[in-house]
C-alpha cells in the first residue's frame, strides 16, 4: 500500500487521519467515530475481481446492498468480491479495513454515483486501527495524482 497520508500531504490534498483500536464492523466504525470526534460519510470499499482476476474497487455506503448485476454493466464484466484469504494475500488488508485507493498496481474505483453530494468521506487506509477522512471536492485530485480509472456507480442503478 503507498501511504496515503504522506502522498496526499505532498500534493496539498486535505485529509485527516485518525489512529484508533481497530476496527471490522460499521459497529464499531460508528462508536470510533464518536470517541474519535471526527465527522463525515461512512463508507465501505469493497474488493472485487472478473473472471480474468483483474481487481476493481466499489467505493459505497456502508449501509447499501450491492448490485452486482449493475456493477456489471459499468464495467461490460461479471464482478465478485475477492476471497478474504486472497484479498489479504494479495494487498496485505483485512475484511473490514478495505481501502478505496492507495495500491501499488493502479486498481479502478467504481464510485457510487450519491457520494458525490456528501461533504467527506470516511474510510479505512488499509488498516484496521486507522480512519482517513477526505473531503469530497478532493477526490477528483487524488484519482488524478493516484492515476486511476474511475468508474461511476449511478444513483438510478442501485436503488438498494
Amino acid at each position: 500500500m503507498i501511504d496515503l497520508a504522506k502522498k496526499f500531504s505532498h500534493a496539498n490534498i486535505y485529509f485527516e487521519l485518525y489512529h484508533h483500536r481497530a476496527i471490522y464492523t460499521n459497529g464499531d466504525a460508528l462508536v470510533v467515530k464518536k470517541e474519535q470526534g471526527f465527522t463525515g460519510t461512512e463508507t465501505k470499499s469493497l474488493f472485487l475481481k472478473d473472471k480474468k482476476d483483474n481487481n476493481y474497487v466499489y467505493l459505497t455506503f456502508t449501509t447499501k446492498q450491492t448490485d452486482f448485476k449493475a456493477l456489471g454493466k459499468i464495467i461490460g464484466k461479471r464482478l465478485s468480491i475477492v476471497s478474504s484469504e486472497h484479498m489479504e494475500e494479495q494487498t496485505g488488508q483485512k475484511q473490514g479495513a478495505v481501502s478505496p485507493f492507495g495500491y501499488e498496481e493502479q486498481i479502478p474505483i467504481i464510485t457510487d454515483e450519491e457520494l458525490l453530494s456528501k461533504e467527506k468521506l470516511v474510510f479505512a487506509p488499509g488498516r484496521p486501527d486507522q480512519t482517513m477522512v477526505i473531503k469530497m471536492i478532493d477526490l477528483n485530485k487524488i484519482i488524478q495524482l493516484l492515476k486511476i480509472p474511475m468508474f461511476l456507480m449511478p444513483a438510478n442503478e442501485n436503488n438498494n
